[in-house]
Protein backbone atom coordinates (compact mmCIF):
# COMPACT_ATOMS: atom_id res chain seq x y z
CA UNK A 1 0.00 0.00 0.00
CA UNK A 2 1.12 3.52 -0.78
CA UNK A 3 1.42 6.13 1.94
CA UNK A 4 -0.43 9.29 0.91
CA UNK A 5 -0.65 12.87 2.18
CA UNK A 6 -3.94 14.75 1.83
CA UNK A 7 -4.07 18.53 2.16
CA UNK A 8 -7.49 20.17 2.24
CA UNK A 9 -7.98 23.81 1.39
CA UNK A 10 -9.90 26.24 3.58
CA UNK A 11 -11.08 24.13 6.49
CA UNK A 12 -11.45 25.41 10.05
CA UNK A 13 -10.50 28.94 8.99
CA UNK A 14 -12.26 31.65 11.02
CA UNK A 15 -15.23 29.39 11.68
CA UNK A 16 -15.70 28.56 7.99
CA UNK A 17 -15.92 24.95 6.80
CA UNK A 18 -15.65 23.31 10.22
CA UNK A 19 -14.06 19.89 10.03
CA UNK A 20 -13.47 18.08 13.33
CA UNK A 21 -10.32 16.02 12.98
CA UNK A 22 -11.70 13.00 14.88
CA UNK A 23 -14.66 12.91 12.51
CA UNK A 24 -12.37 13.41 9.52
CA UNK A 25 -10.20 10.43 10.59
CA UNK A 26 -13.34 8.30 11.00
CA UNK A 27 -14.52 9.37 7.54
CA UNK A 28 -11.14 8.43 6.03
CA UNK A 29 -11.36 4.99 7.69
CA UNK A 30 -14.93 4.57 6.41
CA UNK A 31 -13.59 5.24 2.89
CA UNK A 32 -11.25 2.26 3.35
CA UNK A 33 -8.11 4.33 3.93
CA UNK A 34 -5.97 2.70 6.58
CA UNK A 35 -3.83 4.06 9.41
CA UNK A 36 -5.22 7.59 8.96
CA UNK A 37 -3.60 10.29 11.10
CA UNK A 38 -4.17 14.03 11.07
CA UNK A 39 -1.95 16.99 11.86
CA UNK A 40 -3.40 20.11 13.50
CA UNK A 41 -6.84 21.45 12.59
CA UNK A 42 -6.24 22.69 9.03
CA UNK A 43 -7.06 19.57 7.04
CA UNK A 44 -3.84 17.57 6.88
CA UNK A 45 -3.94 13.79 6.84
CA UNK A 46 -1.71 10.83 6.08
CA UNK A 47 -2.96 7.32 5.35
CA UNK A 48 -2.35 4.15 3.36
CA UNK A 49 -4.27 3.13 0.25
CA UNK A 50 -3.97 1.18 -2.99
CA UNK A 51 -6.13 3.72 -4.84
CA UNK A 52 -4.68 6.29 -7.25
CA UNK A 53 -4.32 9.95 -6.34
CA UNK A 54 -7.21 11.33 -8.45
CA UNK A 55 -9.62 8.74 -7.07
CA UNK A 56 -8.49 9.56 -3.53
CA UNK A 57 -8.93 13.33 -4.05
CA UNK A 58 -12.45 12.90 -5.40
CA UNK A 59 -13.41 10.33 -2.77
CA UNK A 60 -12.19 12.46 0.12
CA UNK A 61 -13.85 15.61 -1.24
CA UNK A 62 -17.12 13.72 -1.77
CA UNK A 63 -16.85 12.18 1.71
CA UNK A 64 -16.40 15.60 3.33
CA UNK A 65 -19.41 16.90 1.39
CA UNK A 66 -21.59 13.97 2.44
CA UNK A 67 -20.57 14.07 6.09
CA UNK A 68 -19.75 17.71 6.80
CA UNK A 69 -21.71 19.66 4.18
CA UNK A 70 -18.98 21.31 2.09
CA UNK A 71 -16.63 20.09 -0.65
CA UNK A 72 -13.08 21.41 -0.27
CA UNK A 73 -10.34 21.12 -2.85
CA UNK A 74 -8.23 18.11 -1.81
CA UNK A 75 -4.59 17.74 -2.80
CA UNK A 76 -3.36 14.16 -2.55
CA UNK A 77 0.37 13.52 -2.88
CA UNK A 78 2.23 10.27 -2.37
CA UNK A 79 4.75 10.29 0.45
CA UNK A 80 7.75 10.17 -1.88
CA UNK A 81 6.61 13.20 -3.85
CA UNK A 82 5.75 15.07 -0.66
CA UNK A 83 9.23 14.37 0.75
CA UNK A 84 10.76 15.43 -2.58
CA UNK A 85 8.90 18.75 -2.24
CA UNK A 86 10.47 19.27 1.16
CA UNK A 87 13.90 18.23 -0.11
CA UNK A 88 13.60 20.72 -3.01
CA UNK A 89 13.13 23.68 -0.63
CA UNK A 90 14.74 26.54 -2.59
CA UNK A 91 15.28 28.60 0.57
CA UNK A 92 17.24 26.36 2.97
CA UNK A 93 18.79 29.46 4.56
CA UNK A 94 15.44 30.60 6.00
CA UNK A 95 15.68 30.06 9.74
CA UNK A 96 12.10 30.89 10.78
CA UNK A 97 9.89 28.08 9.42
CA UNK A 98 6.72 30.17 9.69
CA UNK A 99 8.16 32.65 7.17
CA UNK A 100 8.51 30.05 4.42
CA UNK A 101 5.42 28.59 2.76
CA UNK A 102 4.85 25.82 0.25
CA UNK A 103 1.80 26.49 -1.91
CA UNK A 104 0.51 23.30 -3.50
CA UNK A 105 -1.32 23.98 -6.77
CA UNK A 106 -3.71 21.89 -8.84
CA UNK A 107 -1.75 22.85 -11.95
CA UNK A 108 1.38 24.80 -12.84
CA UNK A 109 1.25 28.56 -13.20
CA UNK A 110 1.52 29.97 -16.73
CA UNK A 111 4.80 31.72 -17.52
CA UNK A 112 3.01 35.09 -17.48
CA UNK A 113 2.40 34.51 -13.77
CA UNK A 114 6.04 35.18 -12.94
CA UNK A 115 5.97 38.81 -14.06
CA UNK A 116 2.78 39.20 -12.02
CA UNK A 117 4.45 37.73 -8.93
CA UNK A 118 7.57 39.88 -9.35
CA UNK A 119 5.40 43.00 -9.51
CA UNK A 120 3.67 42.09 -6.24
CA UNK A 121 6.59 40.97 -4.12
CA UNK A 122 7.45 43.40 -1.35
CA UNK A 123 11.04 44.16 -0.47
CA UNK A 124 12.64 41.09 1.11
CA UNK A 125 10.02 38.68 -0.26
CA UNK A 126 11.06 35.95 -2.66
CA UNK A 127 9.43 33.07 -4.51
CA UNK A 128 10.48 30.00 -6.45
CA UNK A 129 8.49 27.47 -8.40
CA UNK A 130 9.29 23.77 -8.11
CA UNK A 131 6.85 21.85 -10.30
CA UNK A 132 3.36 22.51 -8.96
CA UNK A 133 4.66 23.89 -5.67
CA UNK A 134 5.26 27.62 -5.31
CA UNK A 135 7.54 28.47 -2.41
CA UNK A 136 7.12 31.91 -0.83
CA UNK A 137 9.63 33.44 1.57
CA UNK A 138 7.64 36.08 3.46
CA UNK A 139 9.71 37.63 6.27
CA UNK A 140 6.77 39.81 7.41
CA UNK A 141 4.41 36.81 7.53
CA UNK A 142 1.77 35.32 5.27
CA UNK A 143 -1.09 37.46 6.58
CA UNK A 144 0.74 40.74 5.96
CA UNK A 145 1.95 39.94 2.46
CA UNK A 146 0.20 41.44 -0.58
CA UNK A 147 2.01 38.79 -2.64
CA UNK A 148 0.47 35.95 -0.62
CA UNK A 149 -3.01 37.47 -0.81
CA UNK A 150 -2.84 37.84 -4.58
CA UNK A 151 -1.36 34.39 -5.13
CA UNK A 152 -4.17 32.81 -3.13
CA UNK A 153 -6.63 34.66 -5.39
CA UNK A 154 -5.21 33.19 -8.61
CA UNK A 155 -7.70 31.15 -10.67
CA UNK A 156 -6.16 27.85 -9.62
CA UNK A 157 -6.85 25.75 -6.54
CA UNK A 158 -4.02 26.35 -4.08
CA UNK A 159 -3.44 25.35 -0.48
CA UNK A 160 -0.56 26.68 1.59
CA UNK A 161 1.42 25.17 4.45
CA UNK A 162 4.34 26.76 6.26
CA UNK A 163 7.64 24.93 6.47
CA UNK A 164 7.00 23.83 10.05
CA UNK A 165 3.78 22.11 8.95
CA UNK A 166 5.36 20.57 5.84
CA UNK A 167 8.10 19.07 8.01
CA UNK A 168 5.60 17.77 10.58
CA UNK A 169 3.36 16.23 7.90
CA UNK A 170 6.37 14.55 6.27
CA UNK A 171 7.36 13.11 9.66
CA UNK A 172 3.80 11.90 10.25
CA UNK A 173 3.78 10.19 6.83
CA UNK A 174 7.13 8.59 7.62
CA UNK A 175 5.66 7.21 10.87
CA UNK A 176 3.38 4.97 8.80
CA UNK A 177 6.38 2.86 7.81
CA UNK A 178 7.32 1.58 4.35
CA UNK A 179 5.05 2.26 1.44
Amino acid sequence: MTVWVALLRAVNVSGVNPLPMAGFRTMLADLGLSAAKTYIQTGNAVFRSDLAGPALSAGIADGVLARFGFRPPVFVIDRGAFQATLDANPFPQVEEPTHLHALFMERALPDAGFAFLNALAAEGEAFALRGRVLWLHLPQGFGRSPLAKRVMALPVDITARNLRSVRAIADLAQSLGPG
